[in-house]
């Protein structure tokens, strides 16, 4: 398989790469070059994660929904700060809350949002239980997977056992038509979430989604292959996130996809929307 075409320049970066690795592997640039790279994967929205900007965040979701009242879905609320957003920007959303720890579904209680429905629970393929893994009663890391990534090696984890529901079963107890958007923070079941929504993803019953990849999925062993695959079939278009709220869209699947530093943002829309082209 011929990768690159013989250029002037690929033939010269040939002959360059000898040498700049000789020096881009020492031990006096090994770290600024790991810095740099990590920097610049963060400016196109690689690794930049949940809550970088909270309201640039919340601009994203808010310009893929349609409707003055719509219906959203927040699944790992943790402390309801995305909600709260979103309520400040359209008052009359009717907000379902998802959040399994009860130390924060104490903390979203306390603000009195003017919410829907809080429902205690985790969200899965299945409904049943599951042992969510915690390192504080208001853990933004909390997972129904043991957590083994680097980043939080140093933290020591309980466990509590949860509910767990399925996105189908919620729409179908709540008699909800369609969803306009579904925010996902799950910290790695992102996957197996979407897998309990089979129905509503194949009657075109959710408008839009947004859902975290990075280094929770490692633990859960997931890949964006799997989301990619799932997605495009059911006729979503996808784009990344940015720092600056930008949307950079995915239009083929490729390995760089599958970027487990950190966490990144993605977003995916009906590409035939329903009530974007009605509106």
């Amino acid at each position: 398989m011929q990768l690159h075409r013989p250029t002037i320049l690929n033939k010269a970066a040939k002959k360059l790469a000898s040498p700049l690795s000789f020096v881009a592997g020492s031990k006096w640039l090994r770290t600024p070059f790991r810095v740099v790279d990590a920097y610049l994967n963060f400016l196109v929205g690689k690794g930049s994660g949940t809550g970088w900007d909270l309201s640039l965040e919340v601009n994203s979701a808010l310009s893929r929904v349609y409707s003055e009242s719509p219906v959203l879905f927040d699944i790992g609320a943790n402390l309801g700060l995305w909600s709260k957003a979103v309520l400040e920007a359209v008052p009359r959303a009717r907000l379902f809350l998802f959040e399994p720890s009860p130390g924060c579904q104490a903390e979203i209680r306390r603000q009195a949002l003017p919410y829907e429905a809080l429902i205690p629970a985790a969200v899965g393929r299945k409904p049943g239980r599951a042992s969510l893994h915690f390192s504080s009663p208001i853990d933004g890391s909390a997972s129904l997977y043991q957590r083994g990534d680097s980043y939080f090696r140093d933290r020591a984890y309980d466990s509590i056992e949860v509910e767990v529901v399925t996105i189908d079963s919620m729409i179908e107890q709540h008699r909800l038509e369609f969803i306009d958007f579904i925010k996902m923070d799950i910290e790695g079941n992102e996957l197996e979430a979407l897998l309990g929504a089979e129905t509503a993803l194949a009657g075109r019953r959710i408008g839009a989604l947004a859902f975290e990849f990075g280094s929770s999925n490692i633990n859960s062993r997931t890949f964006f292959r799997d989301f990619w695959s799932l997605l495009t079939a059911r006729g979503f278009a996808l784009s990344r996130i940015t720092p600056s709220g930008r949307l950079l869209p995915i239009t083929a699947y490729y390995e760089d996809c599958e970027y487990f530093r950190g966490a990144t943002n993605y977003l995916a829309e009906l590409k035939d929307h329903p009530r974007r082209k009605a509106r």
